[in-house]
């Protein structure tokens, strides 16, 4: 994300975090960062950690947002994913056997109230990596 759309990034996934939530989720990082890589939100849902990918459009002439996470973005979560759940153990179940998904949160920003789309289990880490 350029620096200049962090503020409004910021603001959408403040507002996705308020969302998930009142939905149930409890959130345990925000902005996670690895080698290139970062997971806007990661949550728990009954058990499952969930990696969140917030993406948001300003007006109607940007398409849709969940195009933008395309298989080398998906690649960069996954990687990051993997780091996050072999390190925080204070923050989520620690390992590979833990339960978890990746779901994609959109907004479209210029709409008032602002919605959120939620896709659970937008994409899944077997089809990012290559199996060896």
């Amino acid at each position: 994300m350029k620096s200049t759309n962090r503020p409004k990034g910021n603001f959408i996934e403040t507002l996705a975090s308020a969302y998930l939530m009142r939905e149930g989720y409890s959130i345990l990082a925000r902005n996670y960062a690895y080698q290139g890589g970062e997971l806007d939100i990661v949550a728990s849902d009954n058990g499952t950690v969930v990696f969140v990918e917030v993406k948001s459009v300003w007006n109607n002439q940007q398409g849709n947002p969940a195009a933008r996470v395309n298989i080398q973005k998906q690649k960069k979560i996954w990687r990051t994913a993997c780091h996050f759940l072999s390190t925080q153990k204070e923050n989520a179940p620690k390992g590979f056997d833990t339960p978890c998904r990746f779901d994609v949160l959109t907004a479209r920003a210029y709409q008032q109230p602002i919605q959120f789309v939620h896709y659970k289990n937008a994409f899944e880490g077997s089809q990012v990596v290559p199996q060896v």
